[in-house]
Order: C-alpha cells, then structure tokens, then sequence
C-alpha cells in the first residue's frame, strides 16, 4: 500500500475499538486477537505512524523555510531628493 493512498479508516484498529467498547459493557476481563487480526493492527499503524512521521518533516521544512524569509530584512538606499 502506498504511502499516500492510506485510508482515513483504519479497520483493523475500528475493529479493535469495537471489540474493546463490547468487552467493557459486558465486563470481560481480557480480549484474544489472531495473529491475523494482530498483523493488520501493526501494519495499519507501521504505516501511518510513516506517514505522520513524512508529514512532521514536511512541516518542519517549512517552518524553516518561512523563519528564514521572515527573518531576512532588505534595505535599498535611493539617495532620496530635497
């Protein structure tokens, strides 16, 4: 899967969440996940924490960027008249 076609939606984590909000209401103790449901999790949030990770130094490169040009002054001199 390509970097910049992820989904907004992250099922295998949305399936967790759900089965997490059910374990609560009917007080379960503990949850079981296959390694499959395991696999997609890591995967799911190996890649977006990338993309998060792209997204910071994109941010940064920027921010530079503009401290720079914000911090640069020009002065022109024309002699003026009287």
């Amino acid at each position: 899967m390509s970097q910049n076609n992820i989904s907004t939606k992250l099922t295998s984590v949305e399936k967790i969440v759900q089965r997490l909000v059910a374990a609560e209401k009917s007080q379960q103790k503990e949850i079981r996940l296959s390694i499959q449901e395991a696999r997609e999790i890591v995967t799911d949030l190996s890649i977006l924490t990338s993309k998060l990770g792209k997204h910071i130094e994109e941010i940064h490169a920027k921010l530079d960027k503009i401290t720079s040009v914000s911090s640069e002054i020009s002065v022109q001199v024309d002699g003026g008249t009287f």
